[in-house]
């Protein structure tokens, strides 16, 4: 706990140049003799500054990471569930700490923050029991009399990670606990905007116990990440990559995983519908619009993105929408009152910014909230009523921008939401059990929430159809993603 209450001091005074963590060893310098800095969206204050590792240290990390496997892959359950469990307390026990850092680095509001630390801790813990069970094999009925087959998984490898920006404590939990719990060691390369989160969980991770290069994290710039990431997907070294992002870079990783086979888990882009059936308990409709919208300002991969409401409901849910959207406070995640933050950074804004002008030939937009300069985008409705053919139709948002179409009929809203080539996730609400039924056997995502704005938890598993990515994180086979399965046949 001491090294956690240094650290914090060096993040809040930005003094000191963070390290990389490689083989459990602070890396206070690197090849490229540079460093780069954790900016706060909210206020443009700086965060910290971080040592700039390329490709030199991600040879490193993985020849750290390999080391660390070779004996980690044989150690037993009850240590790796060990492991698991006091990280989880760990982070836990400093998880004031890790909000404050996230809001910082971020943007989100602290309460949010809060929570995704809490969210975070519960997929390790959800791993740490479940490790007993997940990684074992079966008995196999003989085809013949003296064969005795049975199958046995075993951990996969050396896993390299690739993790965003937006969700930067969990989305870290979530594939580096599962990867554990098999038995891999892992590499992570944190998104340029929130390395300080990933270095300081692996600072944990090193105080409770993890052995020399069981988590190694190799932060850096915009500019390295390509050099980073052909090392990592190119590497014999290395036989399994997770990462969550863009699917436009999911695919570029993909095609680099190939000259290796490597396993490959995608969690990408999103363009979730929203629908609401004049069935619906329109207030609670509502209340999972403004959940599946606008938490993380609509920073979220599952986030909803094309409303459909029926014609009969149209303007009633616009009117109980705007009427809560209206509540929403945005500045400084850690200002009192606060439950929206910024955009990430300008980039993010100029998109929002530029898909929002390009669909003003379609529809006046309704702002929210009073204007705020940019990263923040105030939360915005753009009721398109019965014009689908518009440019954001089939654009992930990533930001708080509430597109809404009307609907007639069920037919034509299932097609109108899977004319996309995303499949993640979907949000139905109805009262008719039998058409929330039909409706979700029908729509093309991987996940549906039926009169629920969330359903992301530890049992649940997490991924999609179609572009939106391959594998699950999380729910009964989180775990299994991890391992590979082997036949021992044995003749007697």
């Amino acid at each position: 706990m001491i090294r956690c209450r240094l650290y914090r001091l060096a993040v809040s005074q930005c003094r000191s140049v963070h390290s990389a963590i490689i083989g459990n060893t602070e890396i206070s310098q690197s090849s490229t003799n540079d460093t780069f800095t954790s900016v706060n969206p909210a206020t443009n204050e700086l965060v910290g500054e971080i040592v700039n590792c390329g490709k030199v240290e991600a040879e490193a990390a993985v020849a750290a990471a390999l080391q660390c496997f070779r004996t980690f892959k044989n150690s037993g359950v009850a240590e790796r569930g060990r492991l698991l469990t006091a990280w989880a307390d760990a982070i836990q026990n400093n998880a004031e700490v890790i909000a404050e850092l996230v809001t910082k680095e971020m943007g989100k509001p602290k309460h949010e923050a809060l929570g995704e630390v809490l969210y975070a801790t519960s997929f390790l813990y959800h791993y740490a029991g479940q490790v007993n069970t997940a990684t074992t094999g079966s008995v196999i009925n003989k085809a013949q009399p003296h064969w005795r087959p049975i199958t046995v998984r075993q951990p996969v490898g050396v896993v390299a990670t690739i993790t965003p920006w937006n969700y930067p404590v969990a989305m870290v939990t979530r594939k580096v606990g599962a990867a554990i719990a098999a038995g891999c060691s892992v590499i992570n390369s944190p998104s340029e905007d929130t390395p300080l989160t990933s270095i300081y969980l692996a600072k944990l991770g090193i105080d409770v116990g993890f052995p020399p290069g069981l988590f190694n994290v190799v932060a850096s710039s915009r500019g390295q990440k390509q050099p980073i990431g052909e090392l990592l997907c190119g590497s014999t070294d290395v036989s399994a990559l997770s990462f969550t992002g863009s699917t436009a870079v999911g695919k570029l990783l993909y095609r680099e995983c190939s000259d290796t086979i490597k396993r490959v888990h995608l969690e990408l882009g999103g363009n979730a519908p929203f629908i609401v059936f004049p069935s619906a308990d329109m207030d609670r409709a509502v209340k999972g619009a403004v959940t599946a919208k606008f938490r993380n300002c609509g920073q979220a991969c599952n986030a909803a993105n094309r409303f459909f409401v029926h014609s009969s409901v149209y303007s009633e849910f616009i009117e109980k929408l705007a009427k809560e959207m209206s509540k929403l406070k945005q500045g400084f995640g850690l200002t009192k009152g606060v439950n929206m933050g910024p955009l990430v950074n300008t980039r993010a804004y100029d998109k929002v910014s530029a898909i929002v002008n390009n669909s003003k030939d379609f529809t006046e937009p309704l702002s929210l909230t009073s204007s705020k300069p940019s990263p923040y985008y105030e939360p915005t409705i753009l009721p398109f009523a019965n014009q689908t053919e518009v440019p954001i139709f089939k654009e992930e948002i990533f930001g708080p921008v509430a597109s809404i179409w009307k609907f007639e009929d069920e037919e034509e809203v299932i097609r109108l939401a899977n004319s996309t080539r995303y499949g993640l996730q979907a949000y139905v609400f109805t009262r008719d059990l039998k058409q929330s039924w039909r409706v979700s056997e029908e729509l093309e995502f991987g996940m549906i929430a039926v009169n629920e704005g969330a359903i992301s938890n530890p049992n649940n598993p997490f991924g999609g159809w179609k572009e939106s990515g391959i594998g699950r994180e999380a729910g009964p086979g989180g775990i299994d993603e991890f391992t590979e399965e082997k036949l021992m046949c044995f003749g007697l």
